[in-house]
């Protein structure tokens, strides 16, 4: 048998995903990593390195493969049982804990998977009463609004790229504004919100690198202004991190230090009071 989930002893997400796959009559042979399946999972940790999420707290189960792909964390195991890869970008693996499930992300799946994708998540969240973090950058905002109007989401955060221009320079095509603001309109009617900008490398005319810059920070928390006709929303500035970047000529960039924030906040601050750099 191909189909191998990796669990460990305690995981609510783990039990999620063993009575789905019961449910939809999927064969597999689990292996425990704190019982008789520890040796198995460390040969397949070191032959699948690069392809499991490790964090601060170690591994987050469950882990699943067919043989073919591995999928990791409660949201993506099941998106892919659910649909294979056409949930792809809707579905990652969740780094939360508890009663909390994370992973889901509305604007970066394709839209023409959205049924499938809110299938999954009233499974979660409707059948198991889990709490749901949902993240967005405000595409896909016909998601969010069935998200909305179904209250399938505890929390959410919008990533706000930044103004206009920046956004269709860092997604890498045209973005339709009226879709990320009717995204902003929405996001502080969840139980829990905030919005979030990392001060990004953005590539300018003659394909010169350089961070985005005060101003454009000010347009940013301006739009969320204009968008929820509100100057006190959660505004959090994050650094970028060089390293993380899977793009090569960002790699290249001096790292800018949370200090190095502190003009982004106050040019902010002018259209969102409640403007605060990330703590490391």
């Amino acid at each position: 048998m191909s189909n191998i989930l990796f669990s460990s002893t305690g995981c609510m997400r783990c039990k999620i995903l063993k009575k789905y796959m019961h449910e939809i009559d999927i064969p597999y042979v689990e292996k425990n990593i704190k019982e008789d399946g520890k040796d198995d999972f460390q040969k397949f940790y070191r032959e699948n390195r690069k392809d499991i999420f490790r964090g601060s707290a170690g591994v987050e189960f469950p882990v699943f493969t067919d043989g073919i792909l591995i999928r990791q964390g409660l949201a993506a195991c099941i998106g892919y049982l659910h649909s294979g890869k056409k949930l792809d970008g809707f579905v990652t693996v969740g780094i939360l804990h508890e009663d909390w499930v994370d992973g889901f992300h509305v604007s970066d799946g394709d839209p023409e998977y959205a049924k499938e994708f809110m299938e999954i998540l009233r499974y979660i969240k409707n059948i198991y009463k889990m709490k749901t973090h949902i993240q967005t950058n405000g595409k896909n905002s016909f998601i969010l609004q069935q998200i909305l109007d179904e209250n399938l989401a505890d929390r959410v955060i919008m990533n706000v790229i930044g103004p206009k221009e920046i956004y269709n320079k860092t997604l890498g095509k045209k973005v339709d504004m009226n879709d990320i603001a009717k995204s902003m309109a929405m996001v502080p009617k969840f139980p829990e919100y905030k919005f979030e900008t990392t001060i990004a490398p953005v590539v300018r005319k003659n394909n010169e690198i350089s961070y985005m810059t005060t101003e454009e920070i000010a347009e940013t928390a301006m739009l969320i202004e204009e968008a929820t006709g509100n100057k006190r929303n959660i505004y959090i500035l994050r650094t970028f991190d060089p390293e993380k970047s899977t793009d090569k000529l960002f790699k290249l960039v001096d790292v800018m230090t949370p200090s190095m924030l502190f003009p982004y906040r106050s040019a902010s601050r002018k259209y969102q009071v409640f403007t605060d750099i990330e703590k490391e």
